[in-house]
């Protein structure tokens, strides 16, 4: 075959069809587009805006609700004390201060904050006295890139300022607090461990600020003498409630110290063995104050005393007589059961009264104020030649006179009387229309300001002790603070209402439910 006919023969054979045994495949249809959905742009974008302002709107009530809480204190203290808080006399005190006070944390805020819960008690008590009054500014300092605020507080005191420190101060008076000074510590001396029992910081603050905004703070002597073990123990805390309350309080010796007429009070608490004559002429010598009287003795008694002839003279020629034993009561509903620091045990104790005008020494009169194992106090004159006395308080007309022989057998053979146990001695003279006195004030018992009575807020002692001191001094702004107590302490309770109380609970309570379940059994049998 010709070259020209294999070219024919390969032309007619590629121009035939091709058999396959695969399908021929089908075209899929072309997806229509949609138009541009302009109502779901427009519903997105305003969601997306809503969102946004929401998450805005939540931010600024934030920040806003932060500067209402750091400026006034809206924040919930949810502690069982109230630790965190400060107490209604605190904000009443600052409410009249008149002067710029600083109160300076030498620690920095954010340590504070990001510390223990004591750390973060510094800063948010200290700045609740900022958002009561607008007198007071609160700062935070790194002493160590500040050493200058160091520097510039050193020249107004000796004191040691640390890190640990809180300065309060104002126009050139200063007081300086240790951060520890903000709460108690109890030591288990059997373990060395050492527990916080209370709470002080109001306390302290509140008594700083106080002994700063003062330029002229009262002064108190008080004065040493021999004195038995408890009461040693329980007139201990007697120096630390003047100061926090705004006291200078100095110890003096009456033996070899004059009591000068610098002291605006004189405080003499229990001796134990009797006082010399020079030491109860320099007593003399301080009230009559030249003439001028204005001087006051707080005089606390005691039954375990020895016998004191020259104090017991001194005492009756300004109207004022201790009886020999205590005081207490048949009547169990007036009886407190109470610890006694001094004696280390708990005791039942009768309670007292304030006599009428007197109230006004204790804001409330609905707390109990107990005068454990007073002697009786008599009065022997009631007024004349410049002279005249008083009862303040007293126990109810079912109480009487106990001694070292008298047993639950025989106390109700005893006589039963009102015992005075808080009287005022006291010798005058008048400048015009003014009567200008100088007194002695006789509590019948030291342990009426015992530190287990005086450290509780179930009490009115400490508050009437204070009150007293103020009164004296011409003090008006006074203010008791106690500490805040983290123990568990046990419920001052009278003894009729102990037997209300369980007569309610094991008696009355289980009658009503058993009742209730009788009704709701008899209603459902008869149905």
């Amino acid at each position: 075959m010709s070259k020209e006919e294999k070219e024919i023969k390969n032309n007619e054979t590629s121009s035939e069809p091709e058999v396959t045994s695969e399908k021929p495949k089908k075209e899929k249809p072309k997806k229509e587009k949609k138009p541009f959905n302009t109502r779901k742009l427009k519903y997105g974008s305003i969601s997306v805006a809503i969102t946004a302002v929401f998450i805005a709107a939540v931010v600024l009530l934030n920040v806003f609700a932060t500067q209402l809480t750091d400026r006034y204190g809206l924040k919930i203290d949810t502690t069982k004390e109230q630790i965190f808080e400060i107490s209604d006399q605190s904000v009443d005190y600052l409410k009249g201060l008149k002067e710029e006070i600083s109160i300076d944390v030498m620690t920095d805020e954010a340590e504070l904050d990001s510390g223990s819960k004591y750390y973060k008690l510094v800063k948010e008590v200290t700045e609740k006295y900022a958002q009561n009054s607008d007198k007071i500014k609160v700062h935070y300092y790194d002493i160590d890139k500040h050493p200058e605020i160091v520097t510039k507080y050193s020249t107004y005191t000796t004191e040691n300022i640390s890190r640990a420190s809180v300065v309060v101060f104002c126009n050139g008076r200063i007081k300086v607090l240790q951060m520890s000074d903000f709460y108690e510590v109890e030591t288990n001396y059997q373990t060395y461990e050492q527990t916080i029992k209370a709470i002080t910081a109001e306390e302290k603050l509140t008594s700083a600020i106080m002994f700063v905004a003062d330029p002229n703070p009262p002064k108190v002597a008080i004065l040493s003498c021999q004195q038995s073990d408890a009461v040693t123990a329980s007139v201990s805390q007697l120096p630390t409630i003047l100061e926090n309350n705004g006291y200078t309080v100095e110890t003096v010796d009456p033996l070899t110290q004059d009591i000068t007429e610098d002291y605006s009070a004189v405080v003499l608490a229990a001796p134990y063995s009797d006082l010399t004559e020079t030491v109860t002429e320099k007593l003399n010598t301080y009230l009559e104050n030249g003439g001028k009287y204005g001087k006051n003795l707080i005089y606390f008694a005691n039954f375990d005393q020895r016998e004191t002839p020259n104090l017991d003279k001194f005492l009756e020629e300004w109207g004022i007589k201790a009886g020999k034993g205590y005081v207490s009561n048949v009547n169990k509903s007036e009886l407190l059961r109470i610890g006694i620091a001094g004696l280390q045990n708990y005791y039942v104790v009768p309670q007292a009264k304030l006599t009428s005008g007197n109230e006004t020494l204790v804001k409330s009169t609905d707390l109990p104020i107990a005068m454990p194992m007073a002697r009786p106090l008599e009065l022997t004159f009631s007024e004349g030649d410049g002279r005249e006395t008083e009862v303040i308080l007293k126990t109810s007309e079912t109480s009487f006179v106990a001694d070292e022989n008298t047993t639950e057998d025989n106390m109700n053979d005893l006589p039963q009387a009102e015992q005075n146990v808080l009287v005022r001695g006291s010798k005058h003279r008048f400048e015009g229309e003014e009567k200008i006195s100088s007194s002695i004030y006789a509590f019948g018992s030291a342990f009426f300001i015992d530190y287990y009575i005086t450290s509780t807020n179930a009490l009115n002692n400490q508050e009437l002790a204070v009150n007293l001191v103020n009164k004296c001094s011409g003090k008006e702004d006074g203010v008791t603070i106690t500490a805040k107590s983290l123990a568990v302490e046990p419920l001052n309770i009278s003894q009729n209402a102990m037997r209300t109380v369980s007569l309610l609970v094991e008696v009355a309570i289980p009658l009503a439910i058993a009742f209730a379940g009788l009704v709701v059994y008899l209603r459902r049998r008869n149905r």
